[in-house]
């Protein structure tokens, strides 16, 4: 016969261990050093483009959708046919003691995902996986699982597919068998490069040179966008000078020789990494001065170092922006300024940065593209997808930027996400 007390002191248990053993269930999102993919959902996710020969027409893309289980925010892979359906995300090691991997994930059709190496079967519904350090061939003590954590669609990808991926992380020491979700819906919202674009009517005699099929250059001048940091994130086999065709003013470029029907556009790059505007006063005379003629276009790029580390205010970033204008205005009146991609602090000043972007076109009579507003117009958690890490497109990035701008010289515009 049981005794009261052993009894009580198996009921004492029951109620003291239970929620204990839940409380102790501990969700930690995938991390980088710009923050974790909670906070800045779609920059740890990197599509694969292939070859060279690959990249375009672009056929992987990601932005952040509201259509989330959690947070409200979640990251979105739009895969078009033929695409390799791969995505990387860099990161070399893991909590020691977790119990793996878990993520969320729902799609457009019933696919196979392979997390790492291991299969999952996703459905049009959302569903929670979680994935045992074990099956992923590591273990709990010291998880590694290579220098990419790999997401591959099992193709070939024969039809347009979505699929969106939320909550993606570990958790100690246990899965949780029994999440709480807040699921959102919806469509997302879209901002048109009419948005975003000003002054096109001071590209004029760009546009009419083109449509005249006559050459001229796209003179780059900028800071580590321009220069292509982070690039080839993803997309490791096209690197280096292979990876300059897919920057956003070579794309820039291709798309207005699309438009028009030739060929006699040339990109050329001056990137410098973390430089600020007041930097390129030193080198506008070589690099942009002695090189442009009065039937090129110049692009300058500047800003994000300006208004982040170097903490330059942004009285002072307008008038350095001014001053390059100004010398590259003695060789040709064609100019484009680009306002920063999204770092540090700087969604705070968006309003600014725009209002800045604009005057500039009014007094200096020159193009801008409002980068800082495309990245931003719907909240900073929405803004960094299309980012290889804090500041840096890789190329689905750079493609993205050059079709947002192409509407300066094609007056033709468009949506993003699209």
């Amino acid at each position: 016969m049981i005794s009261r007390r052993v009894i009580l002191t198996c009921l004492l248990a029951v109620v003291v261990l239970g929620p204990t053993l839940a409380a102790d269930v501990t969700f930690t999102p995938l991390d980088m050093p710009q923050g974790n993919i909670e906070n800045r959902t779609g920059m740890w996710l990197c599509p694969d483009l292939g070859k060279k020969d690959e990249v375009l027409p672009l056929k992987s893309r990601v932005w952040a959708t509201q259509e989330s289980v959690t947070g409200g925010v979640a990251a979105k892979c739009v895969f078009e046919k033929g695409s390799k359906g791969v995505l990387t995300y860099e990161k070399d090691g893991y909590p020691a003691g977790s119990a793996g991997l878990t993520l969320y994930a729902k799609a457009s059709r019933k696919l196979t995902l392979k997390v790492a190496g291991a299969p999952i079967e996703v459905g049009t519904e959302w569903k929670k996986f979680d994935l045992p350090w074990e099956r992923l061939g590591t273990n709990r003590d010291q998880p590694r699982v290579g220098y990419q954590l790999v997401f591959a669609v099992q193709g070939p990808i024969e039809e347009k597919t979505w699929l969106i991926l939320d909550r993606v992380g570990t958790e100690s020491p246990q899965f949780e068998p029994s999440p709480r979700l807040e699921p959102k819906t919806g469509p997302d919202a879209v901002i048109s490069s009419k948005d975003i674009l000003y002054g096109a009517e001071h590209l004029a005699k760009t546009r009419e040179r083109a449509k005249s099929k006559q050459p001229f250059k796209v003179i780059a001048l900028g800071d580590s966008v321009t220069a292509g940091a982070q690039m080839s994130r993803g997309t490791p086999n096209v690197r280096g000078p292979d990876g300059v065709p897919f920057l956003y003013f070579s794309h820039l470029a291709r798309l207005a020789e699309q438009h028009f029907g030739y060929q006699g556009i040339t990109p050329v790059q001056h990137g410098h990494g973390g430089w600020t505007a007041a930097q390129a006063l030193k080198v506008i005379d070589k690099e942009v001065v002695d090189e442009a003629g009065p039937n090129d276009l110049v692009i300058l790029e500047f800003g994000a170092n300006d208004l982040s580390w170097a903490k330059t205010p942004l009285a002072d970033w307008k008038a350095n922006m001014k001053k390059l204008i100004a010398r590259a205005k003695t060789r040709t009146d064609q100019i484009i300024i680009m306002s920063p991609t999204p770092i540090g602090g700087i969604g705070k000043l968006q309003p600014e940065i725009t209002k800045a972007l604009q005057e500039l076109v009014q007094e200096e009579k020159v193009a801008a593209a409002d980068i800082t507003k495309l990245a931003y117009y719907r909240g900073e958690p929405f803004a960094w997808a299309w980012l290889a890490n804090e500041g840096h497109p890789a190329y689905m990035g750079h493609i993205t930027m050059a079709e947002m701008m192409a509407a300066l010289l094609t007056e033709q515009h468009r949506n993003y996400p699209e």
